[in-house]
């Protein structure tokens, strides 16, 4: 995961990135972006160029950026249907200006959505629960059972695998995390969408679920589908999507957060235990959703 830093100068507070796992030529190239994205009227942090005019700073091997510092907050679930139907509305109006042809960006393929497949989704979440039984510390021993329920879920759940041919709708340029970190609230409007390090070219609807599942899944571990409503309103107010594709896209994040332990990836393979608490964050929200499967779907699908 990339490092942050807040930096108060005399010449104002900015926030300071380090790329860990961006290409720097890619970030460079998304950073460029940023004031034709302002003047869509899209709210951003401005990027701030070097002395020598790079958006991108590399020193000794790693590279940095630096954008003003923005002020405000990041709700949670509690958000009102205001606030939701904003949220969808700001991240339909970076899916048209990621569109607009002057923008220069190559021109997007369709991005056919795979689904694990069952058989290896237990082999990898079995590696996993090897590593955390030979293990001894209080994260491995927190790990482990969850690993067998998740072994139990997948294989339950394996005819539930999303359908091949149900299409998620179609691909464009997307800001790639849109999620509640990267959204700063000033009151019930989003002040900025920050962290641009990650457009790419993907599913219009897979990014709409996502963002709604980060954003209004509360402390209960549950989806708010009143607010879920809201948002899909708000971005239909901007630009249409098809309820069809969400409604599969619904299904195709679900099983791929039950098929794919990104976290302990982190954790096990590169010794970065950054995102723990994330892991045990999404099973609780399976657990929620693997039981009400239909009835989230029918929220994505009105």
């Amino acid at each position: 995961m990339n490092r942050n830093w807040f930096v108060d100068a005399e010449r104002g507070r900015f926030a300071l990135k380090r790329l860990t796992d961006r290409d720097p030529a890619v970030v460079r190239r998304n950073l460029g972006l940023l004031d034709h994205l302002a003047a869509e009227g899209i709210p951003v942090a401005p990027a701030v160029a070097t002395i020598a005019g790079d958006l991108i700073c590399e020193i000794e091997g790693s590279a940095y950026y630096l954008c003003e510092w923005i002020d405000g907050t990041h709700p949670g679930a509690e958000m009102n249907l205001f606030q939701a139907g904003n949220m969808g509305a700001v991240i339909a109006r970076i899916h048209n200006a990621l569109s607009i042809p002057s923008l220069s960006l190559p021109a997007p393929q369709p991005v056919q959505v795979t689904a694990n497949d069952p058989a290896e989704a237990l082999a990898e979440t079995a590696r996993y629960l090897k590593l955390a039984d030979e293990g001894e510390g209080a994260f491995d021993r927190m790990v482990a059972p969850v690993l067998r329920e998740r072994c139990d879920l997948i294989t339950a759940s394996a005819h539930l695998r999303p359908d091949p041919a149900a299409t998620t709708g179609p691909s464009g340029w997307t800001h790639g995390d849109c999620q509640d970190f990267n959204l700063i609230w000033t009151g019930d409007r989003v002040g900025a969408v920050i962290d641009w390090d990650r457009i790419r070219v993907g599913p219009y609807a897979m990014e709409l679920v996502r963002a709604a599942v980060w954003q209004f899944c509360g402390p209960g571990a549950q989806i708010d589908l009143a607010n879920v409503a809201a948002f899909l309103t708000g971005y239909r107010e901007v630009r249409p999507i098809d309820p069809t594709v969400l409604a599969n896209a619904a299904r195709h994040r679900w099983w791929r957060m039950l098929t794919h332990c990104w976290q302990l990836g982190f954790h096990y393979d590169r010794n970065d235990p950054t995102c723990d608490d994330l892991f045990f964050n999404d099973h609780r929200l399976l657990t929620w959703w693997s039981a009400n499967l239909d009835t989230v779907e029918a929220a994505f699908g009105a």
